[in-house]
């Protein structure tokens, strides 16, 4: 065989693997990325994403750039933003469907790098597949504007109204409505980031998944507003007796505001940020 020959192998190797011929004889290629692929599970490794191309579907399709994260984003950075944008753009199927495909695109990339040996070998990346800690601890999940805004504003709200009770006729009850309307809040959330099975399919699948989402709702927010309280309100009502100290009769006055206003922004937080 002549070096000629060889010479014309090769470059028909490097058309059928960078490209396709059209009918007219020339080559119509794909563009592809190197990037950063990410796998659900923290695992990161050089990888190709493959982007549609301007002749295949008018406009160059950017996985990352529909998440709006960059291509070395971690897998938690993938995830918020996969999440964001599904509470941001609820009810729209189209919008959806890119995001979905985009979030797919990105943990296949992943997926082809770690089974291609190509992650990374820190050990803390490399077992993140193993559980850590308890299941019941909330993770990042931020919301958008306008849901953080109605959580502030309905936590806040109740503050206020506790504000505006005179003094003599303060509760805690305007704030133990506050902890129950964020429970709500926090189990729609849930429902929107984490549907889970078909009901119509998997109906038994459906409804334990469901209840394990309205416990962890009650868990989460009420364990959080118990634990705020505690720290708000009984604790320090147990150093002012035990160590007899002295304290301005204004800030007995207005405790329960006080109260309410910190469980009202924890709670706020805690419904805006994570799930």
């Amino acid at each position: 065989m002549s070096a000629f020959t060889v010479s014309a192998s090769a470059s028909a190797v490097a058309t059928n693997a960078f490209g396709r011929r059209t009918s007219g004889g020339g080559v119509k290629t794909s563009t592809c990325a190197i990037v950063r692929g990410t796998h659900p599970r923290g695992l990161r490794g050089s990888a190709l994403v493959p982007r549609t191309s301007a002749a295949d579907a008018g406009d160059a399709f950017d996985p990352y750039k529909t998440l709006g994260v960059k291509p070395d984003a971690d897998a938690m950075a993938v995830k918020r933003a996969y999440n964001s944008k599904q509470l941001l753009y609820k009810g729209e199927t189209d919008k959806l469907a890119t995001v979905e495909r985009a979030y797919e695109q990105i943990l296949q990339a992943g997926l082809s790098a770690r089974l291609a040996g190509k992650g990374p070998s820190d050990a803390s990346i490399r077992f993140a597949d193993r559980v850590r800690g308890s299941k019941w601890m909330p993770r990042p999940c931020p919301s958008p504007m306008k849901d953080v805004a109605v959580n502030f504003g309905l936590t806040l709200g109740c503050a206020a109204v506790t504000l505006v009770t005179p003094p003599a006729m303060r509760t805690l009850q305007v704030t133990i409505f506050a902890a129950l309307l964020m429970v709500f809040r926090f189990f729609v959330k849930l429902v929107d980031v984490d549907p889970g099975p078909n009901a119509v399919l998997d109906p038994v699948a459906a409804q334990k998944h469901n209840n394990a989402r309205f416990a962890r709702s009650f868990g989460v927010v009420l364990g959080t507003f118990v634990v705020t309280l505690f720290c708000t309100f009984w604790l320090p009502q147990f150093f002012i007796e035990v160590l007899g100290l002295t304290v301005p009769a204004w800030v007995m006055l207005h405790q329960e505001v006080f109260v309410s206003t910190a469980c009202g922004v924890v709670l706020g937080g805690l419904v805006s940020f994570y799930r």
